[in-house]
């Protein structure tokens, strides 16, 4: 009778201690789970965070841009246009000359080098100013 209250008690200690360690186990999924849920949620909104924060960034300096044209345009009678370059975080004015009139397809070629924004703005007879 000692033995089998013995064999019972060993039974007993070996279900409740497996279903602790399953208990443990599962929780301890559960709890991981959930962290790297909270970690990527907390990822994506750093990451919509600074992507607004460049957006407005961007906005502003192309309104910048636009402000130093017009400003421009009441100094100078041959403003063209204005382009905000993002990568390179610059503002270009663009101006109407009168240097290279008499300058050649030819001539822009060889002064510039073939290819080149400075030969297509010597063509165009342009030239632009960062800011």
């Amino acid at each position: 009778m000692k033995n089998k209250t013995l064999i019972t008690a060993i039974i007993i200690s070996l279900i409740l201690g497996g279903s602790l360690l399953g208990y443990g186990y599962l929780n301890y999924k559960y709890r991981k789970e959930a962290l790297e849920q909270k970690t990527l949620q907390d990822t994506k909104a750093l990451l919509q965070k600074q992507e607004n924060e460049k957006k407005d960034y961007t906005a502003k300096r192309k309104a910048e841009c636009y402000d130093i044209e017009q400003r421009e345009r009441k100094t100078f009678t041959n403003v063209e246009s204005s382009f905000y370059n993002e990568i390179q975080d610059t503002c270009y004015v663009h101006y109407k000359t009168n240097d290279y009139v008499n300058y050649t397809e030819e001539d822009c070629k060889k002064e510039f080098g073939e290819f080149t924004p400075a030969e297509l703005d010597c063509e165009l007879g342009q030239f632009y100013k960062t800011f």
